[in-house]
């Protein structure tokens, strides 16, 4: 079901940080009153728009929120915050958009070019497991909306204003290197990643028609590709080193996140969750920039916050070092 898309009044459940933020400015462009209900203590509301100071986990949260709402984005990845906004404003909202994830659906078993339909994840209602903490939100969103929902499930979101460091990770560690040497994966793999740009346009003038379930996923790529031209944009010309996935396992690296991760790396078994299909995404109005626009962008990002910058989701250049120094004794 599609409905026409007018801009009246937004209320964005977040709206502070980085797509939150994104989704409120994007709707304030199109000429939208937007409210955002946040703690307030991780930015600030993109100028417009109205902000209204309120912790989720309290029962008054919601108290300052008066009238019908045309749109309501919500971001959460916590279902106590979930069942109390709906609670709070299912019967006065006209639409109401939940941002999910594709985490919410199964990662290892899923077949290459899996969709919407594909299987979910055990239901976690308490939030520990964050595809579990989705799929719940889903299914209790979608029982108290109908068809007044529109469910769109991201990939891995990179793009300018991204703090995790995932994406940004190999342009702007070959970056720093520079001539020097750079710890690459041997096995090459797929890796699919949305420009955070591109959701935003998406979740702001296509999703408010919607009442269904959309994964917003990245075109399907291949790791090695993704260095290649990350090398070239950052100017390196040091050694690729490539370790095996038994050499980093023995050095104690890990896959996809944390300290010690070589981000958008995956597990041979996981390799599918890499390559979901973007074809509902796209026949809905979609789009995907190139890659080179995303990387670009990233570099400029990454340079002003500081390639060496402390990351909770890559591996420091020191520990890369001592990594590269060791291998020789694995081989």
């Amino acid at each position: 079901m599609t409905r026409e898309r007018t801009p009246g009044r937004v209320l964005v459940l977040g709206g502070t940080r980085w797509v939150g933020r994104r989704i409120a400015q994007a709707h304030l462009e199109r000429g939208a009153e937007v409210t955002c209900l946040a703690r307030g203590e991780g930015g600030d509301a993109p100028a417009g728009a109205r902000l209204l100071v309120g912790d989720r986990v309290r029962a008054d949260a919601y108290d300052g929120l008066a009238g019908e709402w045309d749109e309501v984005v919500d971001v959460t990845r916590l279902p106590a915050h979930a069942a109390g906004a709906l609670d709070a404003l299912a019967d006065r909202a006209r639409h109401w958009t939940f941002v999910s994830s594709v985490s919410a659906q199964r990662l290892e078993g899923a077949p290459v070019g899996a969709g919407e339909d594909d299987e979910l994840v055990p239901e976690d209602e308490s939030g520990e497991e964050y595809g579990g903490a989705k799929a719940w939100i889903e299914r209790v969103a979608r029982e108290r909306l109908g068809e007044r929902l529109a469910i769109v499930r991201p990939g891995l979101i990179g793009g300018p204003g991204d703090e995790s460091g995932r994406f940004g990770y190999w342009v702007a560690r070959l970056a720093l290197a520079g001539a020097e040497p750079v710890l690459v994966p041997a096995r090459d793999q797929p890796t699919q990643t949305i420009d955070v740009r591109d959701l935003v346009a998406f979740l702001v003038e296509v999703a408010p028609t919607r009442s269904d379930i959309v994964n917003a996923v990245g075109p399907t790529g291949r790791l090695h590709d993704h260095i290649a031209l990350a090398r070239e944009l950052a100017g390196h010309t040091g050694e690729l080193v490539r370790a095996s996935d038994e050499q980093l396992d023995a050095l104690g690296i890990e896959h996809w996140a944390g300290p010690r991760a070589l981000p958008l790396t995956l597990p041979v078994e996981l390799g599918s969750h890499a390559q979901r299909s973007s074809a509902r995404y796209r026949a809905a109005g979609g789009t995907h920039r190139p890659l080179r626009e995303t990387l670009e962008a990233v570099l400029a990002d990454e340079r002003a916050l500081g390639l060496d910058r402390p990351a909770a989701h890559r591996l420091s250049r020191a520990d890369e070092l001592a990594a590269i120094g060791s291998l020789a004794s694995l081989s």
